[in-house]
């Protein structure tokens, strides 16, 4: 089964329940009845929320090695990982409720852009998403080279620290 490619940037609100609405053009290319209709929610490397179907986190997990005795580094990123982890489901109309504590760890307030990047999405503040995507301009020439020469390239160029 083919993972669904999410694109797009919405911008949304978190109400006061802290809820928020998932899109209804992203529930659809997510297909609840192939992808599941659940959500887990982690905090990326960029410390941003990110948003896994459910049926592709569970692929996921699945890659990564188990071992009796992992390594120190794979212990931390799992402890990390999977305890920052997160099962949300949307409700009937599509809104799923955030975690006190997600929110709290990410400092997310009420208006936010909610964007895909190919096979998750990412909550920002909308202010600083807008400040993101700018600087990201700034230099979009820079990171298509980038990610013609090395598969990991674009990804270190995104995520250099601006001067």
């Amino acid at each position: 089964m083919r993972h669904p490619v999410l694109y797009g940037a919405y911008e949304l609100t978190i109400d006061d329940k802290s809820r928020l609405q998932i899109p209804s053009e992203v529930r659809r290319a997510i297909k609840p009845d192939e992808h599941g209709a659940a959500f887990f929610i982690v905090r990326g490397i960029n410390r941003m929320p990110w948003f896994y179907t459910e049926l592709y986190w569970d692929e996921l997990v699945s890659r990564a090695p188990q071992e009796m005795t992992p390594a120190f580094e794979r212990l931390a990123f799992d402890q990390l990982h999977f305890a920052r982890a997160s099962r949300v489901e949307p409700d009937k109309q599509g809104r799923v409720v955030l975690p006190e504590s997600l929110l709290r760890r990410s400092n997310l307030k009420r208006e936010v852009t909610l964007i895909g990047v190919r096979d998750h999405l990412e909550l920002w503040n909308r202010d600083e998403w807008d400040a993101h995507r700018d600087a990201l301009e700034t230099r979009e020439a820079e990171i298509a080279m980038a990610s013609r020469e090395l598969p990991g390239a674009i990804q270190q160029s995104i995520n250099r620290p601006q001067t």
